[in-house]
């Protein structure tokens, strides 16, 4: 039984890598990218309406609080998830990836939801799916600006125009 890939590890590994290796969003990678298609089409990167309902329940503090740790799991189980998939860790791969299924589900990001859990599936069945890494990447990288624009949104609503860009 492998173990699984402590967040420190990721986190070392993850800050040693070169410039070029951390352009996650380089469209080089998957087949829809030739064709100029995109991956998942249909699939929103954002349910921006749960979010609303969210801000209703919760109140605009804690949304953005939310919002704040979830960019930051985003990072550091995406990366995580990244590392186990290079290493073949099916392990780590079914961890992170249930972890990243989660709460992407819940926090209204079908199309990561909707990767992850295929990783998690296939780990399930021994597998670490290096070939959907690409794709990963593509729709991890797209998550995390879309979760990042409506955190950013959402504090200039709240707190102002000036707040959010300090």
């Amino acid at each position: 039984m492998s173990h699984l890939i402590p967040l420190s590890v990721v986190k070392t590994a993850r800050a040693d890598k070169s410039p070029a290796d951390k352009s996650l969003g380089d469209k080089s990678h998957g087949p829809w990218d030739e064709r100029g298609l995109e991956p998942l089409p249909g699939i929103p990167l954002v349910e921006e309406e749960r979010l609303r309902r969210y801000a209703l329940s919760l109140g605009d503090g804690a949304l953005s609080e939310i919002l704040t740790l979830y960019a930051e799991c985003l990072v550091d189980a995406g990366g995580a998830l990244d590392l186990a998939l290079q290493r073949g860790a099916v392990d780590g791969v079914r961890h992170y990836a249930y972890l990243l299924t989660g709460t992407a589900a819940e926090m209204g990001t079908p199309r990561l939801a909707h990767i992850s859990r295929f990783l998690a599936r296939r780990a399930g069945q021994g597998v670490a799916e290096a070939g959907a890494l690409a794709s990963l990447r593509q729709v991890l990288t797209q998550t995390q600006a879309a979760v990042g624009d409506v955190l950013e949104h959402h504090l200039q609503v709240v707190q102002g125009p000036h707040v959010a860009r300090a």
